[in-house]
This record gives C-alpha cells, structure tokens and sequence, in this order.
C-alpha cells in the first residue's frame, strides 16, 4: 500500500508540467514510454506493475529493453531547444510551484472561505499562526501523509494546538489507510505539492498574495524536482521504510526474547525459593530494593486492580465527578482538561463526553497502560493523550489547560499527600481564567461514644490467653484508625478545622494549627474523635455538586478517620469542649501525617501511614 500511495503522489507532483513535456517530447521519443510509465504509476492501476515501472525507470540505460527518457540522438536537439525549454518550465514553474489552484477553499480551523490555496495559507498564518509549510517541514511530513492529515482535519475539526501535537507525535492519529479517501472530492488543499512547497523558495507560503513580490524574478529554473530525480527519491524512500520496518521488527523481536528470559528466569528464583528459602533471602532483598527505587511503594500500590475496583464501585465519589462534568458542559466544551493521577482514565472519559476539546492524563503508575486501552476501547483514545511519569518530571504536549481534574483525596483528606502535586500543576499548568476542580473542601471533627470499638483494640490487650500486654495499648491508640463509624454513635456536633479553596492555597497551608470546640449533644462518654471532609465543585458551576464522607453520610471507601481516647471523656448535653489540633507531614513518611490533639487536658499523638 506504501508503493501505491506514492505512486499517486508521483502523478499529482509531475502533473503541474506534465503537458508542456508530453508535447515537447512524444515526437522525440517515439510512443512516449516514460510518459505512459508514469502515468500508469500515477493511475495505480497495479501495485506490482508500478513497482516494475518505477525499478525499470530508475536503473534506466542498464536494460536496453527499456527505452532511455532521453536518447543520445535526442540530447543534441534538446541543448539547441534548451534555452526555450528552460524559460518556457521556469516560467511555468513560477506559476505553478505555489498554490496554482484557484478558486473557492475552505479553512482548516474555522468557516472562512478563500480565493486560493495560497490566499488561504496566508489567512492561517495570519489568523491562526499556523505556517502549514513550516509546520511540514519541521514535522517531516511527507505528501502521503499531508493528504492524510488534510482528510483528517476535515473530519476531526480540530484546532491548530492539537494538530501541532499530532505531528509533533509523527502523525500516528491519521495514519490508518482510510483517511487516504477525501473527506471532500473539491477540496483544493489535497491538491498542494506539500514537499515541493517544503523544499522551495522559503516563507512564501505565508506572504500575503494580494501583494506582489518581486524579489524572486520569473527567469529561475524552479526548484521542483525533474521526474527522474523525483522517481529515485521516491524508491529510496521506499527501502528507507522497508529498512526502518524490519529494524522496528528486529526490536519487537529482542524485546519478546527479553520479556521470555525474564519470566523464566522469575520462575528459576521462585523454585530456588522455595527449596531452600535462606539461600534465597539476599536474591529476594535485592530484587525487591530494585524494584522500590524504579517506583516506589506509593505508586505501585496503585498498579493493582483491587484498589481501582474499590474506587468505581463508590459511587458517592464516581457519580459526584460524573455529575459535576455532566451537568457543567459548559464548563468543558472545547477546553483542554489536565487530568492528574488519571488511574483508569474514568474521568478523562467523563471530561470528554462532557465535550472537551482534548484530554492529557498523567500517572505514574503502570495502571496507566489499561487507561490506555480503555479509551482506545471506548473510541475515545484521540480526545485522550496518555503521559506516563511523575508529574513535576513530564514533558505535556499543552503549555496551559482551561481545567485540571484530580481526585486526589486520601484518608483524612490529605493523607498521601497528593494535593501537592495538584497545586504544583495549577501553578505551571493552569490558564489564568482556568480552574482546579474539586475547587472547595472542609475538613471536619466529631466526638463519639463506641465502647464496643474500645474494647476491641484496646481491652482485648488486657488478656491475651491469661497474659497481660497492656504495654500494646499505648502503640495502639496512637495509631488513626481508618474504618465506618456510625451515625448513632456520634455525640458531639461536627467542628469545622480547616477550610481549603484549590484556587488560593499553597503547600504551606497543608500544615496547620486549628483550635475548635465540640459541642455535646446528649449524654454520653466519648471515646474517639473521628476526622473526615466534605467536597464542593462551585465555582463557575450552573449546577454545584457536594459529597462528604462524614458518618452521616452514604459510605464511601474514604471511610473515617477515628482517634481514639486512652481513657472515656464524660460528658453532658450542651456541653463545651475546647481542643485544639496540629495537622503536620509525617517527616519519615512523605505522604503520613502526624497529628496532635489537645482535649480535655490531655495531649495525644496520633500518626496515619
């Protein structure tokens, strides 16, 4: 398919001078057979056929059976019509090499009509600063893939900074074989000779036809190719591609080898584990140290299934995303969305659908290579432009995005400490009137009464089998206990510790003192404070959508995180109690936290990692 596709770009470049030389030398040549092996190339009537052709063509005086493009009786009345030759194509070339077709030609990017092919490449320069030459000529894109890419855009609608990315990614989103067919029959950018615009007279393309240029002169030979040179670049194109080909196969090839000796050879360490473990101990060690600083624990827990499952099965955080892009198109219709730690890609999917222009999704873990598939599963893989990597640390093919995405949330909010990247992004990525979305949280504290729960972790290390580990108790209480707290169970109104607005916090704010009061509401002896948060999608929403994951709330997976007492507080209804809490980083853990709670005259710590 590669031969017959230029061999249709052989036709269309010789074309422009095709009938000046067909007249000057079919009564020279006696039947013309170059000219009628061209065109049979051009009319790609037969794949081997034009292949013989272009062979025979290029080793032309090496087979006596094929006759010369020139013949040695000719080349002398050739030099005597030379000087006419050479004006008369010259001439010709001037008028032809630059956008000779006129008449009515419809802009990549927006409804403007032009006069011209060339009047129209001047409107995109100007207009939309896209130098489709230049933009060519620095992609190295050739005439087959030109076509394609015009269909392409025909049908994509897309604007200039997505097909600058798209060439930029060597234009693989317009590579398959059906966007050879036009889009429009009528369409006068298909018949531009991409690389001889590239390899001619630079930045015309760009200069206003309406004004005349006169630097250049109309005596010049042209720069076009002649059919000869442009047949034996056309064939060393081709080797050039067979040869990248099975280069390409030669490397699937050793990486299907290495991937073989590697599960062979992580079976041969499994069995040596398991016939003789203490051998195996340092091999396990070094293996598992290597694995840890290719990616660290943090990012490979997300490489699992399990914790993606849990996460779309809760539907309070699934459906509150679907909710806000959904009912907010407005918000998304043709914008570009930055979507940090994508995981699956649920809501890239969400932002396309909900009409955005094109979607970058960013994670550094391996689950990124099934979001991949996802959104080539779902049609959506061109909308979706999947970078793997830490974020601070990638190349995005947009210098600015009109919406950042995350759902960045860990226990107690900010556990896993991924808001910083967040930010980090809103800083560097977002367009001023842009927006960081969830853009609102509250993180709130309620007291409750659970002897049961108390019992459990605490007064079970009272009789162990009739021994005493009440030494344990104290590792245990300092520990935040993720896990569901019932409604019935909280006796205290909730107390709001921090408010955070995306849009105007800083890392800096992520450590914080606050000091609240707990109000009683009946009776009651409280055994542990528990921590959650409330999220808002606000700003610029027609409709605002909220979740929480407080106990009376729906379930989510965030859970709660509840901190409990050394010893009950009792308590009577209308009560005051004053506390004060320190929210800081963990300093050994990059994503824990430490916390310090001053209740009721006692001072607890407490650390979630």
């Amino acid at each position: 398919m590669e031969l017959v596709e230029i061999a249709v770009t052989t036709g269309t470049r010789a074309r422009a001078g095709e009938k000046r030389r067909r007249r000057r030398r079919r009564s020279k040549r006696g039947g013309g057979e170059a000219t009628n092996a061209v065109e049979a190339v051009g009319n790609h009537s037969s794949l081997q056929t034009g292949k013989q052709i272009l062979q025979n063509m290029a080793t032309c005086g090496e087979d006596n059976d094929v006759p010369d493009l020139v013949s040695d009786n000719d080349s002398e009345a050739d030099c005597k019509d030379e000087d006419v030759w050479e004006d008369d194509y010259s001439d010709g070339m001037q008028d032809e090499e630059f956008c000779p077709l006129h008449g009515s030609v419809t802009c990549l990017f927006c409804s403007d009509k032009a006069q011209s092919v060339e009047e129209l490449l001047y409107h995109c320069s100007k207009h939309h600063n896209f130098n489709i030459v230049d933009v060519c000529r620095s992609g190295g894109v050739d005439c087959i893939s030109y076509i394609k890419m015009i269909n392409y855009v025909r049908q994509k609608h897309l604007g200039p900074e997505t097909l600058l990315m798209y060439i930029s990614q060597g234009g693989t989103a317009w590579s398959g074989q059906e966007y050879m067919a036009a889009t429009d029959p009528e369409d006068l950018m298909l018949q531009l000779d991409i690389e001889s615009a590239i390899n001619a007279r630079p930045n015309k393309s760009c200069q206003n036809p309406n004004i005349s240029n006169t630097s250049h002169g109309s005596g010049g030979t042209g720069d076009g190719y002649a059919e000869s040179d442009a047949i034996h670049a056309l064939i060393c194109r081709i080797h050039q591609v067979e040869a990248e080909r099975d280069i390409l196969r030669e490397e699937l090839n050793r990486a299907l080898q290495q991937i073989e000796k590697l599960k062979i050879a992580g079976q041969e360490m499994m069995l040596r584990s398991s016939d003789n473990p203490d051998s195996s101990n340092s091999t396990v060690k070094s293996s598992l140290d290597q694995s840890l600083n290719e990616e660290d624990g943090y990012f490979a827990s997300y490489t699992h299934h399990d914790i993606h499952m849990t996460m779309l099965k809760d539907k309070v955080r699934t459906e509150s995303y679907r909710d806000f892009m959904l009912k907010n198109p407005q918000l998304f219709e043709g914008k570009t969305v930055l979507d940090v730690g994508c995981g699956t890609g649920i809501l890239s999917m969400f932002a396309v659908k909900a009409g955005a222009r094109q979607v970058v999704a960013v994670d550094q873990s391996n689950i990124i290579y099934q979001a991949m598939d996802i959104a080539r599963e779902n049609n959506m893989h061109e909308k979706i432009t999947f970078v793997k990597g830490r974020l601070e640390d990638v190349v995005l093919p947009f210098q600015k995005f009109d919406i950042i995405i995350s759902e960045w949330m860990g226990y107690f909010l900010l556990f896993e400490a991924m808001l910083d990247s967040v930010l980090w992004a809103r800083d560097r990525y977002l367009n001023s009137d842009g927006c960081v979305y969830p853009d609102h949280f509250s993180m709130k504290v309620v007291g409750i009464s659970d002897q049961d729960l108390r019992k459990s972790k605490l007064g079970f290390w009272d009789d162990v089998y009739g021994f005493k580990m009440s030494c344990m108790k104290t590792s245990v209480s300092d520990e935040v206990n993720v896990r569901l707290v019932k409604e019935e169970q909280v006796v205290t109104e909730p107390a709001v510790i921090k408010d955070l607005n995306v849009m105007q916090c800083t890392v800096a704010d992520l450590d914080f003192i606050s000091e609240f009061s707990l109000k009683c509401l009946s009776d009651a002896e409280i055994t542990a404070v528990v921590g959650y948060f409330d999220t808002d999608f606000n700003q610029s929403c027609s409709e605002r959508v909220s979740f929480s994951t407080g106990p009376q709330a729906t379930p989510t997976h965030w859970e709660q995180a509840v901190m409990m007492l050394p010893s009950p507080i009792t308590v009577h209804a209308g009560a005051i109690i004053n506390c004060k809490m320190i929210y800081r980083k963990h300093p050994k853990d990059s994503r824990g936290i430490i916390i310090t709670l001053h209740i009721d005259k006692h001072k607890l710590k407490y650390t979630l990692s």
